[in-house]
């Protein structure tokens, strides 16, 4: 199962890096009348299998249920087509407005070794907390721009 959380991190921390190297040259600059774009991301055609996980860690945290296996959620498509966890982003902007969000979505969470929210969008430079509810010690490794494997350990 910690297989799954070192995945699921390293996704996570793949994504931060990915976008913040895209944002590498970009300015804040005071914006008067800017815009928003929302929408919907939406699924078409059959949706394929879930791919499930093997439970071999810390059962009693990553698997409560006792169903031995895990969704490693990487396409959740919602009864109306909605796919969730997923990102739009312009590309080559090079100034706009900060990216300003809350502290409460600068916070992520271990629950039953999944990472809480599954994406979370950081500005650069910004802090990140990190807390895990299991009851147990886990391990996150990155390779890449940096290499290390951490203990993350439980409230």
């Amino acid at each position: 199962m910690r297989t799954i959380a070192r995945s699921s991190l390293l996704a996570f921390l793949v994504a931060v890096a990915t976008i913040a190297a895209a944002q590498g040259g970009y300015r804040v600059i005071s914006v008067t009348d800017g815009g928003t774009i929302s929408g919907t991301i939406k699924w078409s055609g059959p949706v394929p299998r879930q791919l499930d996980f093997p439970v071999t860690k810390d059962p009693q945290i990553c698997d409560p249920d006792g169903k031995k296996t895990t969704s490693l959620e990487r396409l959740i498509v919602g009864p109306e087509g909605g796919v969730a966890n997923t990102i739009v982003y312009l590309k080559n902007i090079s100034a706009g407005k900060v990216m300003e969000l809350p502290q409460q979505r600068r916070h992520l969470d271990q629950k039953q070794c999944h990472y809480i929210p599954h994406i979370l969008l950081l500005p650069q430079n910004a802090s990140l907390e990190m807390q895990s509810s299991d009851a147990t010690l886990l391990t996150f490794h990155m390779d890449g721009a940096a290499t290390f494997n951490m203990p993350f350990p439980f409230q």
